[in-house]
């Protein structure tokens, strides 16, 4: 297979790029949509069973054994509150200051801001390999309002290549308010990856990007 685009279709670095960014996307928006929040942490009952039935008969000791089990559950919550509330937030910081990211292992926060990274990574080197090498011609069952319609959905999904991780480390990073930002991009991204998948699939054009198949055409 050769490595540029051209005649024969795509080349090896285009479809590699494009199947990386695939899998990528995937695999962020599993560990984002899974990822513990401060609003899934389950609430628990920290007091000790027999507490509320001592009837003041219970021993100092004893009292004094269940007010530690009780303080120990209660730090344990408060600890997983905070750190649902400000994981992702956190695994910037350390990321970006220099902590001891690999230290207690990765966390699914780190793993998320780490592939926000790397889709934003992969999409600059999409950019430069589109300057570098030439586009295959359009497949003839593309009509001209397809074309425009590929095109259109091919630049939006390359815009939100930067505009969804960046929003996100922007989230964490610097202001809460931007939310809302952040949710819109994931709505457009999957919007236009819907007509996008309509294209592919409806004028069966998938071939086009599978690896060892050389073909005359291009959708995007």
């Amino acid at each position: 297979m050769r490595l540029r685009n051209g005649e024969h279709g795509y080349g090896a670095v285009t479809k590699a790029l494009h199947w990386l960014t695939v899998f990528a996307f995937a695999t962020q928006f599993y560990v984002g949509y899974t990822m513990e929040t401060e609003a899934d942490v389950r609430a628990v009952d920290c007091d000790p069973p027999g507490e509320d039935q001592s009837g003041g008969d219970t021993s100092d000791p004893e009292e004094e054994r269940l007010d530690r089990l009780e303080e120990r559950c209660e730090a344990a919550q408060e600890r997983r509150e905070e750190q649902a509330e400000g994981a992702v937030g956190t695994a910037w910081s350390e990321l970006t200051g220099g902590g001891n990211v690999l230290g207690d292992g990765v966390s699914s926060a780190e793993v998320h801001v780490l592939l926000g990274l790397l889709i934003i990574s992969l999409a600059v080197l999409r950019l430069l390999w589109r300057r570098m090498t030439p586009l295959p011609p359009w497949d003839p069952r593309l009509t001209p309002g397809d074309q425009r319609v590929v095109h259109a959905t091919e630049t939006v999904l390359l815009t939100l290549q930067f505009v969804v991780p960046a929003t996100g480390i922007l989230l964490v990073a610097a202001d809460d308010d931007l939310l809302w930002l952040h949710v819109a991009g994931h709505l457009a991204f999957f919007a236009a990856l819907g007509a996008h998948l309509g294209m592919v699939l409806g004028k069966r054009l998938l071939p086009r990007m599978l690896p060892g198949v050389r073909q005359r055409s291009r959708i995007t």
